[in-house]
């Protein structure tokens, strides 16, 4: 199945996905309301697809209570909606499934209309839509500024927000977080996600569900303190469209050390001293790789015999902000990692692989994966696993290593944001070589692993609110691994930034590493 089927959503489905086209705003009314048999006719729709194709609806909650749930949730649409009313009962109906590719979206008229482009790694588009100018980062429940893109440009980064509008900070984040989906029970996937922690990552959501669920204020009130000062100031800040919001970002930070903007390239490798190499893999999606003329197989085989000829003593992987892509990116340095033989994967799983009566839903039913009958072998709970015997299905069978591992010290930097691909990538590292350290926060994802790689974008006939639902499972061979259901890796040593750190764009964690190789510990 490696070619056909653990492949996860590379990132051109994710922007086609958010951002179909661009261009010539429609006429869009945002206050346009629904009337009860649409919404009820969108709503079964994406019920009967959740329990026809998705294999993990019941994974964290059980049926009753999930059935009990949408229930409750169908008898809600008792009156005329809104496209944005509406879509917040499916968010709530998606983010309690509790799985990072399982998420919704608002249709894409409201979102060339209302929010506009929220991607910094492609071209500026015109859009109409004002939004909150800040990017943030959330440190112990608290907003602080992590890259200033308002028209008041003498708001230092690592300002802390006190509250905006009358909402303090707390109440901002406690409002937000539960619109995020994440995986299990892992709520720094949540913190992260609000955060921009990546030029590619598909949309900020802080700007996007603030002015969703929160509001759309032409101002916004801000009560902040500047880095090494007591003083509580109160500034007015005005919304600002996307594109000036995108302008402003390559206009300050393009030329300066930004990390997003450093992190671009998916790969680094650099000596930190003459014991110690740095290798960040910042993406494993195979697009970003190719933007940069990259081969992974070339850069880790090259790589790695520098390291042996340098008798390289300490190697620190830093997988932050890293939300997945093509596994076999991950894979392909696995070899070089681990001294014996290694199986990535028990099996993989789903209700079905065939949804004819879902194409009319669909996107794009050309694009869905055609799985061969041969892949897949039907189980006595009505489910279907993959073919063990299969030819393609090498990751569920042992591989091995390469002839000259590297079998010195591995130090893993991690945070909510290391997601999909790249949380599998660094559960195999921590159950296959149990000597490696960890440092920084709880990983993105579940490590019994995700549902994903092969999916459905499908429409709702009526608002045309968009709903991505993954339907294959991922089961992660643990390796005897003591692992609690729904959350992801727990690092050896957690690390959190201080306000004076995110003013003067320390990196915490990697100093951390530093420190911890210098003093010799373990």
């Amino acid at each position: 199945m490696k070619s056909q089927i653990i492949l996860y959503f590379p990132i051109a489905f994710l922007l086609a996905f958010i951002h179909p086209s661009f261009g010539q705003l429609s006429n869009y009314d945002s206050n346009k309301l629904f009337d009860v048999p649409a919404l009820q006719e969108d709503f079964k729709v994406l019920r009967e697809v959740l329990e026809k194709a998705h294999i993990g609806l019941y994974r964290y909650t059980d049926k009753k209570t999930m059935d009990i749930f949408l229930d409750s949730s169908f008898n809600q649409l008792n009156h005329p909606m809104t496209e944005i009313d509406f879509y917040k009962i499916v968010n709530r109906v998606m983010t309690t499934i509790r799985d990072e590719h399982t998420f919704a979206l608002p249709s894409s008229d409201y979102w060339k209309n209302e929010i506009g482009q929220t991607i910094y790694s492609g071209s500026p588009v015109p859009s109409k839509a004002k939004l909150f100018p800040f990017f943030i980062k959330i440190v112990n429940n608290r907003l602080f500024v992590d890259n200033n893109l308002s028209d008041d440009s003498s708001i230092p980064d690592g300002t802390e927000i006190l509250s905006i509008n009358d909402r303090t900070g707390l109440q901002i984040i406690k409002t937000l977080l539960p619109t995020i989906h994440t995986n299990g029970f892992i709520d720094s996937f949540r913190y992260r996600n609000l955060e921009q922690f990546s030029l590619q990552q598909t949309y900020n959501r802080f700007m996007v569900h603030y002015a969703i669920f929160i509001g759309r204020p032409d101002t916004f009130n801000l009560i902040i303190q500047k880095p090494n000062s007591s003083l509580k100031q109160e500034v007015k800040i005005s919304a600002l469209t996307s594109q000036k919001i995108y302008n402003y970002y390559w206009r300050r930070y393009s030329s300066i050390n930004d990390r997003k903007k450093r992190n671009e390239n998916p790969l680094e490798f650099k000596l930190l001293d003459l014991n110690t190499a740095y290798f960040r893999l910042s993406s494993f999606h195979t697009g970003i790789w190719g933007k940069y003329n990259l081969s992974y197989s070339t850069e880790y085989r090259n790589n790695f015999k520098y390291i042996k000829d340098n008798n390289i003593q300490n190697l620190i992987i830093d997988l932050r902000g890293n939300e997945g892509g093509n596994l076999a990116i991950g894979m392909e340095l696995l070899q070089y990692l681990f001294s014996g033989p290694y199986r990535p994967y028990d099996y993989h799983e789903c209700l079905n692989y065939r949804f004819p009566d879902f194409k009319k839903y669909l996107r794009d039913s050309t694009g869905m994966t055609q799985f061969s009958d041969s892949l897949f072998i039907r189980t006595t709970q009505n489910t279907f696993r993959s073919n063990p015997q299969a030819k393609s299905e090498t990751w569920s069978r042992p591989m091995q290593p390469s002839a000259t591992p590297y079998t010195n010290k591995v130090y893993v930097l991690l945070n909510g944001a290391t997601g999909s691909a790249a949380s599998i990538f660094a559960t195999l590292i921590r159950v296959n070589r149990k000597d490696a350290v960890f440092i920084g926060e709880e990983s993105g994802g579940d490590m019994a692993g995700p549902i994903s790689g092969a999916g459905m974008d499908i429409f709702l006939p009526n608002t045309k609110i968009r709903a991505d639902i993954p339907f294959i499972r991922r089961v992660v061979n643990l390796n005897g691994f003591s692992h609690t259901t729904g959350r992801g890796i727990i690092p050896d040593y957690p690390i959190v930034s201080t306000q004076e750190d995110l003013a003067k764009k320390e990196d915490t964690e990697l100093n951390f590493a530093i420190r911890l190789i210098k003093a010799g510990k373990k």
